[in-house]
């Protein structure tokens, strides 16, 4: 019930006329370099918006700088950096949720991790999800 009614959240928040729901049960949507995606969390109490931003970049000094840089500016999500990757990730509510909150929070992330990850992997190596950019029909619009 919860993850139909984040899928229709979904379909109206980006105005799409059909939203993929990948093999995890995820919602999977391209921002830029980026990859994130819309996940029903915690037994259908919290919906979980993610990305890997980058992979393959070690936690030295300088990147945990550029992570503490990035989440001052961050209003509804958090990065952190954990196994080789750096994640960029928020939590909502979803009994109150509406299209436009869901739209706010996967805005974040997504562009977050797409200047972030790119960012990263130009200084300090590793790899984003789309190194020449996407092109697909969602482009993490405000």
């Amino acid at each position: 019930m919860a993850r139909s009614h984040v899928k229709e959240l979904a379909r109206e928040a980006f105005q799409l006329a059909e939203v993929v729901v990948d093999h995890d049960g995820d919602l999977p949507f391209p921002c830029g370099t980026a990859m994130f995606f819309v996940t029903v969390s915690h037994e259908g109490r919290l919906v979980r918006v993610w990305s890997r931003a980058v992979t393959g970049v070690e936690a030295t000094k300088p990147v945990l700088r550029e992570l503490n840089d990035a989440n001052a500016d961050l209003v509804l999500a958090r990065v952190h950096a954990s196994d080789g990757s750096v994640w960029v990730e928020g939590f909502l509510p979803l009994e109150p949720l509406q299209a436009a909150d869901l739209a706010r929070l996967s805005y974040e992330v997504g562009t977050t991790a797409d200047r972030l990850g790119s960012l990263l992997a130009a200084v300090h190596g590793g790899h984003v999800a789309f190194p020449g950019g996407c092109d697909a029909e969602h482009e993490c619009e405000d």
